[in-house]
């Protein structure tokens, strides 16, 4: 009996104190991200990554040709700019199929769009992975929230949270119910193909056939569909943006001080293009060996995720720092899914660490070090000899038993 009240004081103090770490950590994020959306929202307004998506939304139906058209879709945004020192182009780069989820916003003014579409993110990635949290879910959630790179998420109306919502989602899904998970999967891939490149080795890796065939039905129906609606020219116009896109991105130092990518942090590092190639091509194939692994030998939902999207950073050339954002749901999974003390240290370790991603430069050097210690770290580590959190869940004559039995 001693025994039980000296653990269940334990626990309870162990609870505190995780509460009182979080609340601290909320506090602190807040104020940072307080400060840099001042900053940012003098320089630029909010939804401006949204903005394209708006634009090529309403012109896919008047003026189709100027959806990949980075001169005409960017003087059609002028307006919206004009109290702005931002002078930068604003092109749309997403696949003609994404217009069939952007098209509705198109036709509402860009402020309400802008609204509605940032809504839509927040309450869909709150709401997958509130289902999934055991413990402080409101504090877990607000870290996952306020985290830097999620913060630039809400602030320029980027994709991110809902295709971290559909991603997790379809994870969720995989053994229940494959062929949701593949609808899920097939849409986010043709949202943002380069977020879902490595999902083919995930699912052989677990022999998720059915989801696999889902998935491919999916995204073959939004072509289709999507050609029937702009024209087989639209996907032309789109591999011919990418090109471009990627040329004028990877050719501008602004932009590069921004990337979270393995590419850009062998650029910071000045490595010289025969290194540069040797160093990408090791991270493919990392990122190939970490994904099958990870799918192969783990069903942790925060592995699974980080490997997956974590993955697809180290292959993809340039992401930026608010792409870190698909590995949120990450810290939210770690911080009330691992409760005993060293393993809760260490998933709060790593959300620090994921909360650098938005430094100038050395943001790639935080999400690499994030992707590469959540993916092979098992949950299991670190957790220790006394099971405090465990046994807290238990009914007492069961923690008894399970005392005494290891006494």
């Amino acid at each position: 009996m001693r025994d039980d009240r000296a653990v269940g004081r334990w626990t309870r103090a162990w609870g505190w104190l995780r509460a009182v770490v979080l609340c601290g950590g909320v506090v602190a994020l807040i104020a940072i991200g307080w400060n840099d959306t001042v900053k940012l929202l003098r320089w630029q307004p909010p939804g401006i990554d949204f903005m394209p998506m708006w634009a090529a939304a309403h012109q896919a139906f008047v003026h189709p040709r100027w959806v990949y058209d980075f001169t005409r879709l960017t003087r059609f945004q002028q307006p919206l700019l004009a109290d702005y020192p931002f002078r930068g182009q604003r092109p749309f780069v997403y696949p003609p199929a994404a217009l069939l989820i952007f098209a509705p916003f198109g036709q509402a003014p860009f402020v309400v769009a802008n609204e509605l579409w940032t809504a839509l993110g927040l309450i869909a990635i709150v709401w997958v992975v509130a289902t999934q949290l055991t413990s402080q879910k409101f504090l877990a959630l607000l870290v996952m929230v306020l985290a830097p790179a999620s913060l630039l998420v809400l602030v320029t109306g980027q994709v991110t949270f809902l295709i971290a919502a559909m991603g997790l989602a379809g994870l969720l899904s995989l053994k229940t119910r494959p062929l949701v998970a593949g609808l899920l999967f097939g849409v986010a891939g043709m949202i943002k193909p380069q977020a879902m490149v490595l999902l083919p080795v995930a699912l052989v890796a677990i022999g998720a056939w059915r989801t696999m065939a889902a998935t491919a039905f999916a995204a073959a129906l939004m072509v289709f569909v999507s050609v029937l609606a702009f024209g087989v020219d639209a996907w032309i116009d789109w591999l011919s943006a990418v090109s471009r896109f990627g040329t004028m991105v990877m050719r501008s130092p602004g932009l590069v001080r921004g990337m979270i990518t393995p590419t850009a942090l062998g650029i910071t590092v000045r490595l010289d293009p025969g290194a540069l190639d040797i160093w990408r091509l090791g991270f493919g194939v990392g990122a190939l060996a970490m994904v099958w692994t990870v799918f192969r030998n783990t069903e942790d939902l925060a592995r699974r995720l980080t490997a997956l999207f974590g993955g697809a950073l180290f292959i993809s050339p340039y992401a930026m720092h608010y792409d870190a954002g698909l590995l949120a749901p990450a810290i939210a999974l770690m911080l009330t899914r691992r409760l005993q003390p060293g393993a809760w240290t260490a998933a709060l370790v790593a959300s620090g660490v994921l909360c650098c991603a938005a430094i100038p430069h050395w943001g790639a050097a935080a999400v690499t070090a994030f992707i590469l210690a959540v993916s092979f770290t098992p949950e299991t580590a670190f957790a220790g000899r006394l099971r405090l959190a465990e046994r807290a869940a238990e009914p007492q004559g069961e923690a008894a038993t399970s005392i005494r039995a290891s006494s």
